[in-house]
């Protein structure tokens, strides 16, 4: 496959991408039981116990499924990622190696509990095709050729009860280059209810207004990066039927503000090969909140305010 052409069948999932919960390690107990059974010679001294590593402690494993609990489970899965003191999960065997750090919070939160979730579901199928592709290759005398697997998230603003989060994976399956993909989730902190920019918008979906201003930022940041506002060597048209910005494949987050408990606008992340050819990488571009503010439902309005602080990364 040459650098110009788009992967298929490979997209992230919507959110993975949960932190904040510290692995608990459980210290083993001895239990003796009195049989009244006659009494033996006495037995040769246990041998000295050898420390293990704390990566092989089955008992300090994060279990996804189980909504971020922090007790061991009765029957440890060894193939479950292991928490380090940071939080960040992580498993490695001789077909995939794989890491997911999210920021800290409660382990009850609902929005790092809905990533934790999601984060084993993305484990989960990775794991599953790296075996199966681990196998060909020894079947072929091919090389091994292990996967990467990484997730990061982290915090873009929070105002009242609404967070903001920017997701990035980025995957190596023996192809020519690993590749990176972005992802955002907006949600009730206190509930985990998602929350679509869609939704925040009177019709209910990508405005003219927002469109055009993406497609501007677009321009600006081509022009700085390759010097030309192209997209494979063709203008970029912002509206009509010739538009060619793909709105549809930008993802969306909530920009901080210069003033306290607002958002300043938006944030807009394009993947590699979405509005360009793989070399030139991803886009990450600021929309400020002047440039949809009229588009907004009337209970979103409070939200946004001031000025965008900070660039999206």
């Amino acid at each position: 496959m040459s650098e110009e052409q788009q992967p298929q069948g490979k997209k992230l999932p919507v959110a993975w991408i949960g932190a904040g919960v510290a692995a608990v390690a459980a210290a083993g107990t001895a239990v003796f039981v009195l049989t009244g059974q006659p009494a033996s010679p006495p037995a040769d001294p246990p041998a000295p116990a050898v420390a293990s590593d704390p990566a092989d402690d089955q008992t300090a494993q994060i279990q996804f499924g189980a909504n971020g609990q922090t007790t061991p489970p009765a029957t440890p899965n060894p193939g479950a990622p292991v928490a380090s003191a940071d939080g960040t999960l992580a498993f490695s065997d001789d077909t995939i190696s794989f890491s997911a750090a999210i920021p800290p919070g409660p382990a009850d939160d609902p929005v790092l509990t809905y990533l934790r979730t999601d984060a084993l579901s993305f484990f989960e199928g990775y794991r599953s095709n790296a075996r199966i592709d681990a196998q060909e290759r020894k079947a072929q005398d091919a090389p091994a050729m292990p996967w990467e697997v990484s997730i990061a998230w982290k915090y873009t603003a929070k105002a009242d009860d609404i967070v903001s989060l920017v997701g990035t994976a980025y995957e190596f399956t023996g192809g020519a280059h690993g590749m990176t993909y972005t992802d955002t989730h907006i949600a009730r902190s206190g509930t985990g209810e998602q929350i679509s920019v869609e939704s925040m918008l009177q019709s209910g979906a990508i405005s003219p207004a927002l469109t055009i201003g993406v497609c501007e930022a677009l321009k600006a940041r081509k022009l700085e990066s390759i010097g030309s506002a192209t997209i494979y060597d063709e203008p970029i048209v912002c509206a009509g039927t010739s538009a060619n910005i793909k709105i549809e494949e930008a993802k969306f987050a909530l920009a901080p503000s210069s003033e306290p408990n607002r958002f300043g606008g938006l944030f807009v992340y394009y993947d590699p090969y979405a509005v360009g050819p793989y070399a030139e990488g991803g886009y990450a571009l600021a929309i400020p909140n002047e440039v949809f503010a009229h588009d907004l439902r009337t209970e979103f309005k409070e939200f946004f305010g001031g000025k965008i602080d900070g660039e999206p990364t």
